[in-house]
């Protein structure tokens, strides 16, 4: 292995001590959770799998760098990298990365105001004036068919009533009266018993 070949994987490793430094604030800030102390399985099994992420990314940088090959002063450049980090970048990294969380939580406040202002009120809007509309034209639509049989049935029905009394239909029609009176009677007085 040349010279500049180490050198470039010293330089590539204390990068990537600087990246698992902001890594693991970033994790941090995005999954512990400050309230439960207790052991979680969900966030142990997400700490193996982000260690285990970490390490194959810091592998494949290695891979690109020197073709794998591990020596002690790649993990002295780690965390040389990563003390770099905790000395010089943590506090701004960790400013940063509240700026982008409340920056992204902003963006997307205002994204669905938008979306609720563009696109969701416009279709209630659309909505209630058909609803409306609908009601308008049902209410029209049958008070234009009330109107008319109102006008066809002023003449039917006075034709039924002469047809009814040229036939002699209401002499028919007294005559059934008593028998009709007595029906009534009598379902009336079994409506009583029963009560």
């Amino acid at each position: 292995m040349t010279l500049t070949i180490q050198f470039y994987t010293m330089l590539s490793m204390a990068a990537m001590g600087i990246y698992i430094g902001a890594a693991i604030d970033t994790y941090g800030r995005f999954t512990r959770n400050r309230n439960k102390p207790s052991f979680n399985w969900l966030t142990a099994c997400n700490d193996v799998l982000f260690w285990l992420v970490q390490a194959l990314i810091v592998f494949y940088v290695l891979l690109q760098s020197n073709y794998g090959e591990v020596r002690f002063y790649i993990f002295l450049a780690l965390v040389c990298g990563f003390a770099a980090y905790q000395s010089l970048f943590r506090t701004f990294y960790q400013t940063l990365l509240e700026r982008i969380i409340t920056k992204s939580i902003q963006l997307y406040r205002i994204t669905i105001r938008l979306f609720t202002i563009l696109l969701i009120n416009p279709i209630k809007y659309l909505l209630k004036v058909l609803y409306s509309l609908c009601i308008m034209v049902l209410t029209t639509c049958l008070a234009v068919l009330l109107f008319l049989f109102k006008l066809i049935w002023k003449p039917v029905r006075w034709v039924l009533l002469l047809l009814y009394k040229w036939t002699g239909l209401h002499k028919q029609v007294k005559k059934l009266q008593p028998i009709l009176h007595k029906i009534k009677e009598f379902f009336q007085s079994m409506r009583k018993k029963k009560e």
